[in-house]
């Protein structure tokens, strides 16, 4: 499975992960590179775990920054942070798929392409609580793993909501189980932070 990116996708991967960085940190510079690591883990992450599957079942697969969404990203947080609100627009972009066919759809891969993200980030959720739990970290590296966990939890959960064109939407119409299950998991590891 080929691991190549696109300059093009580079840029895009790497605005969008600055602008979710800037957005979750509420713009607040002492805590900006504790999240940086929640970020990477949960959006690169994610990202590059429903290009890759896509590219297994042998789609052309790229990340794509929707600037719309970068934008209002950046305004909404900023209204956020003068206003003292918790509401956050993290819809920067996506991996668009694309088959050889035109208006060819194959249910089951596109639903294990849309679940290969939001497994990824329940996955690094669990590692970095196991990490919290156990190792019993202090410090920057307790701060980091927290942030690591509550990012991709909470990023797993709402890419999971059943709602086009969230992965939750595309999950669903191919395996109700998978998605009940992938969410009920993702919900309930988030209710343990």
């Amino acid at each position: 499975m080929r691991f190549e990116f696109k300059k093009q996708e580079i840029e895009d991967l790497v605005i969008s992960f600055i602008v979710l960085t800037l957005v979750f940190s509420r713009f607040n510079i002492t805590i900006i590179s504790y999240v940086a690591l929640g970020i990477f883990t949960a959006f690169i992450f994610h990202e590059i775990a429903h290009r890759q599957v896509a590219r297994k079942y042998g789609y052309y697969a790229i990340y794509r920054r929707w600037d719309t969404g970068i934008l209002l990203a950046l305004f909404l947080g900023i209204l956020n942070k003068l206003l003292g609100l918790r509401f956050l627009f993290v819809a920067v972009g996506a991996v668009q798929v694309y088959s050889l066919y035109a208006g060819w759809e194959d249910r089951e891969a596109y639903g294990k392409i849309s679940l290969a993200g939001p497994v990824t980030n329940i996955l690094v959720g669990v590692i970095a609580i196991a990490l919290l739990t156990f190792g019993k970290p202090s410090g920057v590296v307790g701060v980091s793993l927290y942030y690591a966990a509550y990012i991709n939890l909470l990023l797993a959960f709402f890419n999971l909501l059943p709602i086009p064109p969230l992965d939750g939407y595309k999950v669903l119409k191919w395996n109700t189980g998978y998605w009940a299950v992938a969410i009920g998991t993702a919900f309930l590891l988030q209710s343990l932070l």
